[in-house]
Order: C-alpha cells, then structure tokens, then sequence
C-alpha cells in the first residue's frame, strides 16, 4: 500500500447554507449527528500505524457548522498520534462560519482553508454570495492561505474565463470542477453542464491564464496538467485518476468510503468501529465491487492516447454518468479533450521555442526547469 493517505472526514453532514448542488440530500443534512472524539482518535491511530504521512480534509455538510472547541479538540487528538509537521489539514467550507477566531487558528497550525464560492456566479447554486466575496477580499488583504474552489455548473460553463478573472484581480487560487449528476444534482439535471460547452469554456480559461504574463494565481486542474504534460504520465488530480487505496472518507456515524463524491451505499467499506488496521478497510465487499468496476473500465479504456495520463478516471463520476464499468462519461470526455489541448499547447512551446516572457509566469518556470533539468516531473 500507498505510505501516504488522503483522508476526508465528514464531521457532520449539517450544513447552514444548502447549496443547489450538493452531494447530499436535505435529508442527510438535516440528520444532526456528528463524529464522536472516540471514533476520531481511533482514525488517528490507524492511519499513524500503517502510513508515514496523511493529509485529512474536513468536509461535509459543513464542517464549520461545529464549535470551535470541536476543532481544537480535534487537532490535539491528530498531534497525539502524528506530532506536528507529519501531517496536512484542509477545511473545506462555505464560508459562513469562518470568523477571526477560526482563521486565527488555522494560521497557527497550518490548516489549509478552502472556500467554496463561484464569484461572480455564486448566486446560481448558493446564496450570500455578496457575503462570502467580503470574507474573500478581506483574507486576500490579510495574506491568509486560502483557495477557492468553484462549481461549474449549466449556466456558469460559458463564464469560466470571467471567474478567472474575477479571482485573479483579487489575488484567490481558484480551482474549478463541474457539476456532477448525484445528490440533489440527481434531481435538478439542469444544473449539470454540457460537456461540449464546459470543453469550450475551459480550453478558453486556459489559453486565457496560459497566456497572461500577469497572472497571479494557479488556476486548477489545469495547471496540473501543465506539470503533467511535461513530464511522464504521473496523474495527480482526484477528479480525473485512479485514487484507489489512495483516498477514503469517513462519516459521523464512522462508515468508510472510498470516497467522498456522494459515494452510494454499496461501496460502504465498513465501520471504523470494527476493524483493527486501517488496510481492512480496502479488503472489504464494498471496495472490491468498486475495484471491480474500476477494473473494467480501465480495460476498456487503454486504447485511448492519454490512458497513461488518467488510468480510466474518476470512478465516481463514471459510476453517475455512464456506468462505473463504462467510459466516455461526460468527465471522461472533459478531460480528454481540454487535456489533449493543454499538451498540445505545452508541447508546442518546447518544440517552437515560443518567447516565454509572454507566458504565465508558473507555466514559464515550469517550462524552464523541465528545459533546465529534464528529470524534473519525473522524465
């Protein structure tokens, strides 16, 4: 097994804001029930025995729906077993909750706040936008370490370039994912993006950042795939590659999943409760029936040109869209072709020896240290 694990905690499903989107239904997120302190330091004692390193994600719902204490408590129980510096944190989270208090803290400890926010499209799947864009601004200003992360949705797939804008004015890494069929999605399909339209808007998003010399942020995936098309095939981005073994995600009830994309019930893993090493959980019923899948789609896929690159994809998002064992769902398609593009417009700089100071200055020394040291990225 892998000696690093990504693990996503789901303190509690409750959540203050309901976004149009959400993996989870009302009614999960009106269940009130959140992680006993027993189950969490158990947790924390699993992954420390088996893994040299884990980066925990606190998720939801919204995780900020708990008290301050909740987190406090929380971290002591993780320095308990991992001591400080073996170990990442990111709290993902609408914002709403977020006061000094709470940042102050994560500043402390090297948490790693993410907020959930669309800029000048929040509106179409949240409300407060107005809100949240202070407390954006205002931890900019502050030079707190923070991403936005940024759905995509049907009305918004033509708008990426403007959202990029919008955060790169306020200096915000922004992250962009679409809309995916589940949850409450699984019920308003308007919100899922077309697939050709979401291609279109994101190749123009990333010819857009690709050629800013004034760029001031990372703009996710793509520049993943920037790191990626200069070096050998090493996926790195969740939401397009095989995470198997690599992820799992607890809920407040303590069920293993693995993973937290409105993972459906027969992937249950099993309860932390009743295993002894934290590798049980990936010899159960539920992950081998998504192995198995995984295993299927996977052969179909390896006659694609970027094979290497994605290993068959998120299976998640095959699962909602085509069918786990099936490829060429919407995600797949996304990928393969805003992909192709970006490495073709890498590869193209190498090749045409292209005047660099016009470029984004990440994809500029990216580029340099791959012309500089060639066993950069892993070539």
């Amino acid at each position: 097994m892998s000696r690093f694990l990504s693990v996503i905690i789901k303190p509690t499903l409750a959540c203050n804001m309901g976004c149009r989107h959400c993996y989870h239904t009302p009614e999960e997120r009106s269940s009130g029930g959140r992680i006993s302190f027993e189950r969490l330091e158990k947790l924390f004692r699993l992954v420390s025995e088996e893994y040299d390193g884990a980066w925990f994600i606190w998720h939801g719902g919204e995780p900020l729906t708990l008290p301050f204490s909740f987190f406090k408590k929380a971290i002591e129980l993780q320095e308990k077993y991992f001591g400080t510096g073996k170990v990442g944190n990111t709290i993902q989270t609408n914002g709403l909750a977020l006061d000094n208090r709470m940042v102050k803290f994560c500043k402390e400890k090297m948490i790693n706040i993410g907020i959930s926010h669309e800029g000048p499209c929040a509106d179409i799947l949240r409300h407060e936008g107005r809100r949240i864009e202070d407390l954006i601004v205002g931890l900019s200003d502050k030079e707190r370490a923070f991403a936005v992360s940024a759905t995509i949705s049907k009305e918004s797939q033509s708008r990426q370039a403007e959202i990029y804008d919008h955060f790169n004015g306020i200096g915000a890494s922004i992250s962009m994912v679409p809309v995916i069929p589940a949850g409450c999605a699984a019920k308003n399909p308007g919100l899922v993006p077309d697939p050709d339209e979401y291609i279109r808007g994101s190749i123009e998003v990333f010819d857009k950042w690709f050629n800013d010399p004034d760029a001031r942020i990372p703009l996710a995936p793509h520049y993943l795939y920037v790191l990626t098309a200069l070096g050998d095939p090493q996926p790195s981005d969740c939401a397009h590659t095989s995470c198997l073994t690599k992820w799992v995600c607890i809920y407040p009830n303590g069920d293993l999943y693995p993973c937290a994309k409105a993972c459906p019930e027969e992937f249950r893993m099993c309860s932390i409760d009743g295993i002894s090493h934290m590798s049980d959980a990936f010899r159960t019923d539920g992950f081998a029936r998504m192995l198995k899948g995984s295993i299927e789609r996977r052969a179909k896929c390896q006659s694609c040109d970027i094979y290497d690159y994605c290993q068959g994809g998120c299976s998640i998002d095959a699962y909602y869209q085509c069918g786990i064992g099936n490829r060429d769902g919407d995600s797949c398609r996304i990928y393969r072709e805003v992909f192709r593009h970006v490495k073709k417009e890498v590869d193209a700089v190498i090749s045409e020896k292209k005047d660099l100071s016009r470029l984004n200055p990440m994809v500029r020394d990216a580029i340099l240290g791959k012309l500089v040291n060639p066993m950069i990225n892993g070539v």
